[in-house]
């Protein structure tokens, strides 16, 4: 399980012929392994594979071009790079596209192995810190045993153990380090007490993993060794004596290594709980023994019950998978990696192994870290992580994590991008002037990076800065973004105009708002009239509700008329008319008098008679009612005249007429038109999933933003 990245390329057949054609020149000992075990099928392999070096090398240039995260092309063009013996400046591109591949770094760190193992040192420098792969640190750690000295070797191992010892593929690492630390301990035992070895005070070893990395050094890098005149690191007794003193391995030392490595869960924990064992009993204090034992025992066994768990759950996980974006053709494949992630990552939260709160923090955050490699374009996955170290008590480190998501990964994404702002206010108020700074500096760069226009990115920012900043900030950035901003939309208007509702107790300086965004937006925004309607009418104002409603129908009866004798058809004011009738007879109908359903009902027809004849249209040519605007009486618009909250009565209809599109409905013309009370009242219903009709009445939705 931890051979050598070179070693896998006999050991690993690659999956793509035309891969493996564009190396024919190259022996398959400098290919390295990860770079073979990441291969996938290449598009048109076999016109490729007749092309010459350099016409591929274009082509595959073009592809990496036109779609950046087209791996395929990158493993085909790395290759490439490899044959021509130019392969660095090709792998440093791939290092930036791909700053968190484990596969890539370790391809790239062993091919520079075969040049300079100094080179291949600073590779590894540059990305073990912040990629906790077993895989990749596996080809370190190997790398280490061929070329550094016994001391870099043991201090290598420490490293990975405290990073990646939790990990339940860790076996490999555990087994090695112990190996090395046994025979340590033995020559300074020896060392100390000559009779050792007949006192039964010396520890079962297991043969030496550096004399095994040795002996399996591949030709080509033997030769490579020889050549530069690099003997081979010091491994006799007299160096692991040294070593031992200078680390410090003592009793001590073994005691924590052991209880860590039974603490863990991984494939060895038999074979080395009885190592464990030995070591305790080898101290001549069976009481103790007994003890340190008995304390140990229930958590080798969860580790070991929890192991098992963990490689069914995992069993198909793709550990040297690379992180793309979510895209349609890969979606299924990828869906399926992350919920074997979220699968490993929602057991490890239930602490199967009844760790204490700061360690089993550690543990998952490790393989969160781990699920992100490959799966770092899920938003949620990131999300969840956060939340984890929040509950952990690490909030700046959760901050952290969005921040690495969103600007690394998903700068695009506005829940995440909010939540990151959002998390600056968090913690002391008043705020420091340096997190304010913060705040001000990642809200402005949440509006620069959203696609234009995102007025939910806008009306965060103006919430926040009434938040920290008051009325007179408020309504100066409001007034601002009206004129400058590309995120300012209809809903802006809306946002601002409740705010000084409900914020400031002002309905004269919310109706003001609501009068500005209608001047600007006029007949292009019957949602921003609904949303006003919807505002009089919670204010109980419904004398202006009725006025403007009426306004609203009146004057897109108007801009009907005029099409009408111009010959031409708007349908935004067929739909933006129908939009608004519907809303008034409803308003009527139910909070209305008798006389007022009576008046709203004939409203149209009359005015739409009237202003024919104040357009001098001959009396015999007068339509009776604007059927041509659809506003004939159709069994539709009855059923929205009797709309209440989400509650619709149905009609029998043929089967396609039954589906719904969502709470963003589109009218005929395409445009959205929303009424906000209806839309929150539909989600409230579907939340709750009450599908038991009341009186008759069905939750069927046939338009529900309307």
């Amino acid at each position: 399980s931890h051979t050598s990245g070179l070693a896998l390329v006999e050991a690993m057949p690659p999956k793509s012929s035309i891969l493996m054609a564009t190396a024919k020149a190259v022996p398959k000992s400098v290919i390295p392994g990860p770079l073979v075990k990441g291969m996938q099928a290449v598009p048109k392999a076999s016109a490729l594979a007749g092309q010459p070096a350099f016409m591929r090398i274009k082509t595959l240039e073009a592809a990496i071009e036109a779609d950046p995260y087209d791996i395929t092309s990158w493993d085909a063009r790395l290759r490439e790079a490899i044959q021509e013996g130019k392969a660095e400046p090709v792998f440093e591109r791939a290092v930036k596209q791909f700053p968190s591949a484990a596969r890539i770094w370790a391809a790239y760190a062993e091919w520079c192995e075969t040049q300079d193992s100094a080179i291949a040192l600073g590779v590894y420098t540059r990305c073990l810190q912040q990629i906790p792969s077993m895989d990749l640190w596996l080809s370190f750690l190997n790398f280490s045993k061929r070329h550094q000295t016994l001391e870099e070797v043991l201090r290598a191992y420490s490293r990975a153990i405290d990073m990646l010892g939790p990990d339940w593929r860790a076996a490999p690492i555990w087994s090695d380090y112990l190996a090395l630390l046994k025979h340590a301990y033995n020559v300074q035992q020896k060392k100390e007490n000559p009779d050792a070895e007949l006192q039964g005070k010396l520890l079962a070893e297991d043969p030496n993993p550096i004399e095994t990395a040795r002996r399996q050094l591949k030709p080509l890098l033997k030769k490579k060794q020889e050549e530069s005149g690099r003997a081979s690191a010091d491994i006799s007794d007299a160096e692991f004596l040294r070593v031992s003193e200078v680390l410090k391995i003592d009793h001590d030392f073994m005691r924590s290594v052991f209880q860590r490595c039974a603490g863990a869960s991984h494939s060895t924990m038999d074979k080395l709980w009885v190592g464990y064992e030995q070591f305790e009993k080898s101290q001549g204090n069976p009481p103790q023994a007994a003890k340190l034992l008995g304390e140990h025992m229930p958590r080798y066994v969860r580790g070991k019950a929890a192991f098992k768990e963990l490689t069914s759950l995992s069993s198909g996980i793709d550990h040297y998978a690379v992180a793309l974006p979510l895209r349609p053709k890969t979606a299924a494949e990828q869906k399926k990696l992350m919920e074997k992630w979220r699968a490993v990552l929602n057991y490890e939260r239930t602490n199967p192994l009844q760790l204490e709160s700061a360690e089993l923090t550690a543990r998952v955050s490790l393989f969160y870290q781990q699920a992100a490699l490959s799966c770092a374009f899920f938003p949620d996955l990131w999300h969840d992580f956060s939340a984890w170290l929040d509950l952990g008590g690490q909030q700046e480190q959760a901050t952290e994590v969005l921040r690495k998501a969103v600007h690394r990964f998903l700068p695009q994404d506005l829940t995440l991008r909010l939540l990151l702002g959002h998390r600056y206010e968090l913690g002391e108020v008043p705020l420091p002037a340096a997190k304010l700074e913060a705040a001000d500096d990642e809200y402005r760069k949440l509006m620069e990076d959203m696609p234009r226009p995102c007025p939910l990115a806008l009306i965060n920012f103006l919430a926040y800065v009434r938040r920290q900043r008051g009325a007179n900030d408020f309504r100066d950035t409001f007034l601002e973004a009206t004129e400058s901003s590309p995120h300012c939309t209809w809903e802006v208007y809306a946002f601002a105009a409740m705010t000084e509702y409900h914020v400031y107790g002002s309905k004269e300086a919310a109706a003001g708002v609501f009068r500005l965004g209608l001047e600007r937006y006029g007949d292009r925004e019957p949602s921003l009239l609904a949303a006003y309607v919807n505002f009089l009418i919670g204010c109980n104002d419904l004398r202006s509700a009725r006025a403007e409603l009426s306004q609203g129908v009146l004057e897109r009866l108007q801009a009907g008329v005029r099409d009408r004798l111009a010959n031409r058809e708007d349908t935004r004011v067929r739909d933006s008319l129908a939009f608004l009738w519907q809303k008034w007879a409803r308003l009527e109908r139910y909070f209305g008098d008798a006389d007022a359903v009576r008046r709203a009902a004939s409203f149209r027809d009359e005015e739409y008679r009237n202003l024919q004849r104040d357009q001098e249209v001959d009396e015999e040519a007068i339509h009776q009612t604007p059927i041509s605007l659809g506003l004939s009486t159709t069994i539709q618009e009855v059923e929205e005249s009797f709309r209440f909250l989400h509650m619709l009565p149905k009609s029998a209809k043929l089967p396609a007429l039954f589906s719904t599109s969502g709470p963003a409905d589109l009218g005929r013309s395409g445009i959205a038109l929303e009424d906000q009370a209806v839309t929150e009242a539909t989600e409230e219903q579907l939340k709750l999933g009450s599908a038991a009709p009341a009186l008759g009445l069905s939750a069927h939705i046939v338009r529900p933003d309307t």
